[in-house]
């Protein structure tokens, strides 16, 4: 008899032991989650198709620029050139005010974003990061060009796409200062060229 019970208060201690790993392996712990998938998931509860592709352009857009500001203080600080550095912390400094005013905008529409660095965006920081002082420069305004080129046509896209008047609006202004983003970056890269 007491056997039995020894091996039943045994199977049954593993039992709870077992479940207890389980429990703790599929809990998913919400600091070690991306803000950007808490955001996309707290919007896909929320909303309908419509504006869940909404809301996930305004998670794309505060990532890009969260991205963005931080390059900037990157290059500000490691740039080599003066007007490298003068143009990276207007960027840190413009791209700072865009984060600002997104979160005024989606606080209205009560659509959720990200509010630090993703995996992605710290792997292009960490990348940058590690160039060279000879080539930091060039690789700086080449990220920038390439994510600025990339934010316009998204940005475009959503433009043609949304339902949403005031969405339209506000992309469709967003839009403008990016192309000057752009075309200094482009302008500044030219004459870095023409340097060499």
């Amino acid at each position: 008899m007491k056997n039995k019970l020894d091996i039943f208060i045994s199977f049954f201690a593993t039992a709870v032991f077992t479940m207890t790993l389980s429990f703790t392996a599929c809990k998913q712990d919400p600091q070690n989650q991306e803000t950007k998938v808490i955001a996309e998931n707290k919007n896909e509860f929320k909303f309908d198709d419509t504006k869940e592709d909404d809301a996930k352009f305004l998670v794309d857009v505060a990532s890009f620029n969260l991205e963005q500001a931080e390059l900037g203080k990157l290059a500000a600080l490691k740039s080599i050139r003066p007007e490298v550095k003068e143009f990276a912390k207007m960027m840190e400094a413009a791209h700072s005010t865009k984060i600002k005013d997104l979160n005024e905008f989606v606080a209205l529409k009560q659509i959720s974003v990200p509010v630090s660095l993703t995996d992605d965006n710290k792997e292009v920081y960490n990348n940058l990061n590690k160039e060279y002082v000879d080539d930091f420069d060039r690789q700086y305004l080449h990220q920038l060009i390439e994510k600025h080129t990339e934010a316009i046509e998204d940005y475009t896209s959503q433009v043609r796409k949304t339902s949403d008047v005031t969405l339209k609006k506000w992309t469709q202004i967003e839009l403008a200062s990016l192309r000057e983003h752009l075309d200094g970056a482009m302008t500044l890269q030219s004459k870095l060229i023409k340097k060499k």
